[in-house]
């Protein structure tokens, strides 16, 4: 029995040895703080740390931009954002964005127009932003002009594209004040296609909330000062609420003055709720500047507030601001600083962190569900 044993032993030694290892994924160039990886002719995506973070299963994925990425499943289209879950379902057989959260669709011998994000259309939610009747949609440019060229019953329409987003406004899609600009990303020298902040930091400059500062330079890892936190409130209400306060170039002395003086006629800052503004803000006075504006009070909740008051570790809900802190962790805003969603009310946020905050505030795409 033991010589058995024994010799079954060292055969099966031998299979593992004459057994190949598995290849590990190939990864390639990163993006947005996520790379593309190959195995056995199926991709996936994979971290700084070369973990696969989606699961390598399908046919084919372009790199992420703005948070979205295309990929091929079962012969169909969809798009995903980064933590893998599908902002449009693989069901197409040609999907091109064009810009401003919406993508040229193609579903057999049909042709529509997708909405990134859903919106309530006859008392139902819809993706389809122009219903799938044409026999044709591509973009095109006729006499400097950036047209859509919709084909229907051998004849064309045209739709100049810088008439999308206002269609989008009226119709109640959700984020259409903060369309996403097609190729309108940063080159900054501090910010690397591989870091977890990229994500951010393209967002938020394509959607004009936050600038570098200077040098070519964003400093990610720099503290938020209050100047730069209330600026931020500004253009997230200008742009929400339509005014064009947000175009005007800075009046005034400090730079910031105007931006005070817009976010206390708004209603946003109280008159000397700051003494101080160029001393780094705290987490917790962030977030009550940033639930006082228009779109801090509209945003629907996406999690459960009181099971949101129960699991933030850091905060019992006597602080003053807790509950503004509270909405949005339950709009999808925040998500702490680590797994058990700790707030750390009293310290300061980075550049980087508050990049992630403003661009979940203006896409209603990138808002996170803490619990499925």
């Amino acid at each position: 029995m033991r010589r058995t044993r024994a010799a079954a032993l060292a055969l099966a030694l031998c299979l593992a040895a004459a057994t190949p290892a598995l290849a590990a994924p190939t990864i390639y160039g990163y993006q947005e703080g996520l790379a593309q990886a190959e195995e056995g002719g199926l991709w996936g995506f994979a971290d700084a740390s070369g973990e696969i973070v989606i699961p390598i299963q399908y046919q084919s994925v372009l790199s992420f931009q703005l948070g979205v990425a295309l990929v091929q499943t079962n012969g169909k289209l969809g798009a995903i954002r980064q933590d893998g879950s599908y902002l449009i379902e693989p069901v197409y057989d040609t999907l091109e964005d064009i810009g401003y959260g919406l993508y040229i669709g193609q579903r057999g011998d049909s042709w529509g127009l997708v909405s990134l994000v859903p919106f309530e259309e006859e008392g139902a939610l819809t993706q389809d932003f122009y219903p799938f009747v044409y026999s044709a949609i591509r973009a095109d440019r006729l006499d400097g002009l950036e047209v859509l060229v919709l084909t229907r019953d051998g004849q064309d329409a045209l739709v100049p594209l810088s008439d999308l987003p206002g269609q989008m406004q009226s119709r109640g899609v959700p984020s259409s004040q903060f369309p996403l600009v097609k190729g309108r990303l940063p080159s900054f020298s501090d910010v690397g296609p591989g870091d977890w902040y990229a994500v951010w930091v393209d967002l938020a400059y394509d959607l004009d909330l936050m600038q570098g500062v200077g040098e070519g330079r964003f400093a990610p890892d720099q503290v938020l000062t209050v100047a730069e936190a209330v600026k931020m409130a500004a253009f997230l209400e200008s742009r929400y609420t339509g005014d064009s306060f947000h175009q005007q170039p800075a009046a005034g002395s400090p730079w910031y003055r105007s931006s005070v003086a817009y976010c206390e006629a708004s209603g946003i800052l109280e008159p000397g709720q700051f003494d101080d503004y160029q001393r780094p803000i705290t987490r917790l006075e962030m977030a009550r500047l940033f639930a006082a504006t228009s779109l801090g009070r509209s945003m629907p909740e996406i999690n459960d507030l009181e099971r949101v008051r129960q699991s933030v570790p850091d905060l019992d809900g006597t602080e003053p601001d807790a509950e503004a802190a509270y909405r949005l962790y339950a709009q999808g805003v925040l998500t702490g600083s680590d797994g058990a969603l700790t707030f750390r009310p009293g310290a300061p946020l980075t550049r980087a962190e508050a990049a992630a905050v403003a661009a979940r505030m203006a896409r209603a795409e990138q808002r996170v569900r803490l619990w499925g």
